[in-house]
């Protein structure tokens, strides 16, 4: 590994190490709170954690969080793999003679070896073979690009968009719990170049001549197998939740990016175009003037939704079929910060209707001393958060119609054919637990998880 030391986490505390091995076998990570005092945080770090009997139990990634109780810290642990359970005995007979007295783990609490017995801790505890060295390869590609935050991407980007449109969709469909499990656990590959689901482990991935139920997600849709990049199916739930990553152009040759998300319970589908704030003097803004194709956009989504109004009503008496928004598409204002490995909330953004955004840029109220339109959190308090937002996708608040819906099947077709990133996701009935969204300790998880806070 290319980490020069680490941190020995002991915790070895009764009921505190049972819960936390409930949260390993359940979600394949867990939180900890750790004393300021006793604790010099790194962005992330491999961590080897102890959790009874002084007998190490598991090599991860240690990621500092938000601050916690007084003069505490919590920590994320994740991308765990089990190691040799050696007594201190034991260790201490494998390690070089020049390293013993070093070697001083204590009952419950953080030691950090030196860097040279560090090194010869993860010799001994992961040894060499030839599945270890597979998982200790993922390790450190996901603790190489951890680490990378500050170093290069700080603007986001269409990369960040892929990420955030599958983070959405995990947080709309299988909460903060399913949502935190699958992106902690993501290993970057090898090819940067690659899809961000192509990351993503723990869900049922699909190569293109696999891909022959797309029909099904999406009504009355066939999608080109040609088209489809990556595809991962998760059935972590009572719904299963399918994410294409369609068009294969690479990101910097692509014009933007469409999510579109279809929910089989509702039978609704709505869509999201992404845009981009910049940094203006410290302040987040997006100038749809700067954006050459936001009124191409515009124009698109606008036809497409007097199509949708045109069509009749239906008379239908299903409670599933009532919206408190019907018309299907919105606008997300992101943003330009990277996400980085381990991360697992949404971009910071804003979600408004097509309808709201109209009003916004017409508005005086957007404009700025030279005339142009230049909306920021400021001007712009009529908006939707990401909890917001995934709450009401997720209970059917929000969507086309049952008539809409025939019709947006043809309309995200021709969507196929523009050069655009599309990310598509849908659901359809599982047979997961319904109990998914409760937390370690039984409790339901918070349901507004802005920025992926522990």
């Amino acid at each position: 590994m290319s980490q020069d030391n680490g941190l020995w986490l002991a915790i070895n505390e009764g009921a505190m190490a049972d819960k936390i091995e409930y949260a390993i076998e359940r979600h394949g990570q867990f939180s900890y709170p750790i004393p300021v005092g006793d604790y010099h945080p790194r962005r992330a770090e491999l961590a080897i954690i102890s959790l009874g009997v002084r007998k190490p139990d598991y090599l991860g990634i240690s990621i500092h969080g938000k601050a916690g109780t007084t003069g505490q810290i919590n920590i994320m642990v994740s991308n765990l793999m089990p190691v040799e359970r050696l007594g201190v005995a034991e260790i201490l007979a494998a390690l070089p003679k020049w390293f013993q007295s070093n070697f001083a783990p204590p009952v419950v609490g953080i030691y950090r070896p030196t860097p040279k017995l560090w090194q010869s801790l993860l010799e001994i505890l992961v040894p060499n073979t030839p599945d270890n060295s597979f998982r200790m390869e993922a390790i450190q590609r996901a603790f190489t690009e951890a680490n990378r935050v500050g170093t290069r991407n700080r603007d986001g980007g269409l990369a960040a968009f892929e990420r955030d449109a599958i983070a959405s969709a995990l947080q709309a469909w299988g909460g903060p719990t399913v949502q935190r499990k699958i992106l902690r656990a993501a290993v970057p590959t090898i090819d940067e170049r690659a899809s961000f689901l192509a990351c993503l482990r723990d869900v049922t991935s699909r190569e293109d001549p696999q891909i022959n139920h797309d029909h099904t997600v999406f009504p009355g849709m066939v999608i080109a197998r040609r088209d489809i990049v990556s595809s991962v199916t998760l059935t972590d739930g009572p719904e299963q939740i399918t994410i294409l990553n369609c068009n294969r152009q690479p990101l910097e040759r692509t014009l933007g990016v469409d999510l579109i998300y279809y929910s089989h319970r509702f039978e609704a589908f709505v869509l999201v175009q992404y845009k981009r704030m910049v940094d203006d003097n410290g302040i987040q803004t997006y100038r749809p003037n700067a954006d050459d194709y936001h009124e191409k956009e515009l124009v698109r989504m606008q036809v497409a939704q007097q199509l949708l109004e045109a069509l009749p009503n239906g008379d239908s008496n299903e409670t599933s079929d009532f919206r408190l928004h019907a018309a299907p598409f919105f606008i997300k204002l992101c943003e330009a910060k990277a996400s980085i490995a381990l991360d697992s909330g949404m971009v910071t953004g804003m979600y408004l209707p097509l309808d709201l955004w109209k009003t916004l840029i017409a508005s005086p109220g957007v404009l700025g001393p030279k005339g142009g339109v230049a909306v920021t959190w400021e001007n712009c308090t009529c908006r939707l958060s990401n909890g917001e937002f995934t709450n009401l996708l997720r209970y059917g608040w929000i969507g086309s119609s049952e008539e809409q819906t025939d019709k947006l099947s043809e309309i995200i077709e021709e969507v196929l054919q523009l050069g655009r990133m599309l990310i598509l996701a849908a659901t359809e009935p599982g047979t997961g637990s319904k109990d998914y969204r409760r937390d370690n300790w039984g409790r339901f998880a918070t349901e507004d998880d802005l920025e992926g806070s522990f």
